[in-house]
């Protein structure tokens, strides 16, 4: 079986033929399904969609990075989004990313995978547009 590790979030339990006990021993297995779906979202946007995971995020890039999942607690993660200026509505939480000259500016805050709705996923596909 392989073993697929992101920041602060051991994959292990999401593999086939894991046992519970073996989940319980993740530092945070709440945020595996919400991490799995975030990604086959950012995968499916298209061939080109690259996933690099490093110590604290992994970023979902083409030519620059546009989105980015962080574990930020133990059943919460923050999904970045890189929107430059462009106005949004409350739910997405503006990072000060466009003042700091950082990609991600903004950030929404997914605790379920009912949190992945279609609002999402337009502002996802948006931000993936505005790195083509």
């Amino acid at each position: 079986m392989e073993r697929v590790t992101i920041p602060t979030l051991t994959l292990t339990c999401a593999m086939p033929n894991n046992t519970s006990k073996q989940c319980s021993r993740d530092p945070k297995p709440a945020c595996v399904p919400i991490y799995e779906a975030l990604l086959k979202l950012g995968r499916s946007l298209g061939d080109d969609v690259k996933v690099c995971p490093c110590q604290t995020i992994v970023p979902l890039y083409r030519n620059h990075v546009f989105a980015q999942i962080k574990p930020t607690t133990r059943t919460r993660i923050d999904f970045g989004l890189a929107l430059k200026d462009r106005k949004t509505p409350n739910r997405l939480i503006d990072t000060g990313g466009f003042v700091k000259k950082d990609r991600v500016t903004r950030r929404i805050e997914i605790t379920s995978t009912k949190d992945i709705d279609d609002e999402v996923k337009r502002w996802l596909t948006l931000a993936y547009e505005m790195d083509a």
